[in-house]
Order: structure tokens, then C-alpha cells, then sequence
């Protein structure tokens, strides 16, 4: 991965956080489609595709700043990008509001 591809990767998954820290304060359960985060974050983060989102979304999952769950109804079965649903972790309001050490791989001004 380049240096450009690393920063770019690194300033989704703070999108990401950004977004679902934003449906979590919105109401209802958090639980957010990753085809609605790629799309208010697309026209700030250009090149940003949905499997780059969804890719984004598993980092932060792997790290346990959000879960991730599979959405499995009858209009996405089959489909290998968008059907994936995230919601914000107490563990990524954590690192959003900046009370835990930084994460390498999520853009944070203070590293």
C-alpha cells in the first residue's frame, strides 16, 4: 500500500466513525447501512468506493470501535458490497473523543 493509499485509508475510518457517531446521536438503535456512510462520505473523500468503506468497517470492527453485522434481506442477498449495517462502539466514542491513546491506522491530529 502507498503512502497516499495508507493516509486515504486512514482518513475514511475516521469518516466512518465520524458518520456512525452521528447516527448514534440521531436515535433509534445506531445501526447504520454502509451504503449510507459511503454516501455522505463520498463527495469529501474522493476515489472512496463502497468496498472501501465496507473494508474500513472491518478494520474499525477488528479494533472493536464498531460492530458490524450482515444484512441479509431479500434485495441485498447475493450482493457482495452493501449489505453490510455498522454501529458506533463505546470503545470508537472513545478514540473520537480523544480519552484513549491513538490509533495508528485512524487519522488523529494527535499523532
Amino acid at each position: 500500500m502507498s503512502r497516499d493509499e495508507t493516509v486515504q485509508a486512514k482518513l475514511l475510518r475516521r469518516g466512518c466513525l465520524v458518520v456512525l457517531r452521528a447516527a448514534q446521536n440521531a436515535g433509534g438503535d445506531g445501526w447504520t447501512v454502509s451504503r449510507a456512510i459511503f454516501n455522505h462520505l463520498a463527495p469529501d473523500h474522493p476515489g472512496a468506493t463502497l468496498a472501501g468503506v465496507e473494508q474500513a468497517l472491518r478494520y474499525l470492527a477488528e479494533k472493536a470501535y464498531a460492530a458490524v453485522r450482515s444484512r441479509m434481506d431479500s434485495k441485498f442477498m447475493g450482493s457482495v458490497t452493501g449489505s453490510m449495517q455498522a454501529k458506533m462502539l463505546p470503545h470508537g466514542t472513545d478514540l473520537l473523543e480523544e480519552t484513549i491513546p491513538p490509533d495508528p491506522g485512524v487519522e488523529d491530529n494527535r499523532i
